[in-house]
């Protein structure tokens, strides 16, 4: 008999399932003081996520004494013990520094101890958007869906005009892929029970005209069939996905990147570091100031590292955070005034179609694996990826994430009283993303059955459009930067995180991307600049 979910039964289980348990939480408060940290290094490289990972690493294999500050905690995945917490079952291992979960989708987050988890949203109060990042070594790549799309060669010139996208194809794109072993599902997986709302998705795209799309997963497959046939500790299929993946199966960068910089033994890593603010000494030295923080978020000490370059690959919320601080105390104060600006969400946007006509699976693997191309939409293109929702009942329904080209931008600005970097974006610059949408949906609908959920899930609006994964811009390439991500204004100052693209990465998840460019320009820059 299949199971029907009321919306007061999902709440109670779900509700139940928020029995989070509690970690024993180590350190106390201490009087800050003032330690010596590295002197005179070649290299410091701020962040872990794809830009950082990718500058430590080629800077590690070029020889450079290089340290990696990463704010966040290091999570080591053992076959034994479950390093991080469950999807339905969080604590505080699941969120940085809160004291309630922050997940995305539905109204209903779960009450956790304080602590270094390795998922943060920022809210801003001079923004409608607010921003999801990952906050441990390997930054995003620890909690993001593993979707590793191309970008859209048709679109690229647009945005990357001084990048051949042939170049990115041909040799930058599989320089990643060599250490991030991503690929697209096999077809006898895919067929498994697991990925039924999969299929299901495939073919209601195909009956509406639209283009099936498989997607590039940064995964290892032979570890999810493992799940499915029994023989691996189920993870992917125990909805692991947004607070890390306990038995490997997620090709994370602190499972291929940062090992291969540890193995070159030129890069020293330090976690537990935030990075407050850089100056740049009259010798063209820098000092990097940092924080080094305990477990519930506390500053222990402060110390000072100096270095010839500097690297900042924070992420786009913490790479303003920084230059904008150390633009406004006079450390950069030759920063141009590009860098805040061109800010986008990469035109994300969510949807639930629910009250289908067929089951879409109660069991569902939480790998994204597939996606729908509406390049040629109405109003705007947009790709839209099918998003798993498991939580083990039959809902028929099926959710979607798409990227859409909207062509509104944001912009930081550095708030001295808060001490805090703002992002300012409102609701108005999401319409063109919301019709896009809903055009999208609603061609599926008409063609499929089903509605456009408008009751439950993202607060009742029918679309998810106040939040993003994919934030970019602040530090564009050709604009803040030259085509090289240094920085203007300073030598030997880099950033090559998403903050290099220009708010939009051509209907695709940006993290390949901004890997690819990373590799190109630390090619570039090993050359040239050391």
């Amino acid at each position: 008999m299949q199971n029907k979910l009321t919306r007061r039964k999902f709440v109670q289980l779900t509700a139940l399932a928020g029995a989070a348990s509690t970690l024993p939480l180590s350190g106390c408060k201490k009087e800050v003081k003032v330690q010596p940290g590295d002197t005179d290094k070649e290299a410091i490289v701020i962040g872990s996520g794809f830009g950082g990972s990718v500058a430590a690493l080629r800077l590690g294999q070029a020889g450079i004494k290089t340290t990696l500050l990463e704010m966040g905690k290091e999570y080591t995945v053992s076959p034994s013990n479950n390093v991080f917490c469950s999807t339905l079952q969080p604590d505080g291992r699941s969120t940085w520094l809160k004291q309630k979960t922050i997940a995305p989708v539905v109204n209903i987050q779960f009450d956790i101890p304080k602590y270094v988890g390795v998922l943060d949203r920022v809210d801003f109060p001079t923004s409608y958007m607010k921003i999801y990042r990952g906050t441990c070594l390997g930054g995003g790549s620890v909690v993001y869906g593993a979707m590793l799309p191309y970008a859209q060669p048709s679109m690229w010139n647009e945005y990357f005009p001084y990048v051949s996208y042939s170049d990115m194809e041909t040799k930058w794109y599989p320089k990643v892929k060599e250490l991030l072993h991503f690929s697209q599902i096999p077809e006898s997986l895919l067929n498994s029970y697991v990925f039924q709302f999969a299929r299901v998705g495939l073919k209601q795209c195909s009956k509406a005209g639209m283009e099936k799309v498989m997607l590039n997963a940064g995964v290892d497959f032979d570890i999810i069939q493992g799940e499915v046939d029994g023989t691996h500790k189920k993870s992917s299929i125990a909805s692991e996905l947004l607070y890390g993946a306990n038995n490997g199966y997620k090709n994370s960068l602190d499972r291929n990147y940062i090992p291969a910089a540890r193995a070159t033994g030129n890069v020293k890593i330090e976690t537990l570091h935030k990075v407050d603010y850089i100056e740049q000494l009259e010798n063209g030295k820098y000092v990097v100031h940092v924080e080094k923080i305990n477990e519930q978020g506390n500053t222990e000490y402060r110390k000072t590292y100096t270095c010839t370059h500097v690297f900042i690959n924070a992420g786009v919320v913490g790479s303003m955070q920084i230059l904008l601080k150390s633009k406004h105390m006079g450390g950069l104060s030759k920063l141009n005034d590009e860098v805040g600006k061109h800010w986008g969400n990469n035109g994300n946007i969510m949807a639930m179609r629910t009250l289908l006509n067929e089951d879409t699976g109660a069991t569902q693997c939480i790998v994204p694996v597939t996606a729908y191309g509406d390049l040629n939409n109405p109003v705007a293109p947009l790709l839209a990826e099918q998003a798993p929702f498991p939580i083990g009942l039959e809902l028929r329904q099926l959710l979607t994430l798409a990227i859409t080209k909207n062509p509104e931008r944001g912009y930081f600005t550095y708030n001295p009283s808060t001490e805090k970097a703002e992002l300012h974006f409102d609701s108005a610059q999401m319409e063109i993303s919301r019709r896009a949408m809903e055009s999208f949906v609603d061609r599926l609908n008409a063609t499929n059955g089903g509605v456009l959920d408008r009751t439950f899930y993202f607060g009742g609006h029918g679309f998810g459009d106040d939040f993003t994964y994919h934030p970019l811009g602040g530090a564009v390439l050709g604009l803040a930067s030259d085509y090289y991500g240094r920085l203007k204004g300073h030598s030997n100052l880099y950033c090559m995180d998403g903050s290099m693209i220009p708010g939009f990465s051509c209907c695709a998840n940006p993290a390949l991307t901004i890997a690819a460019l990373a590799e190109r320009n630390m090619e570039t820059v090993l050359k040239e600049d050391f």
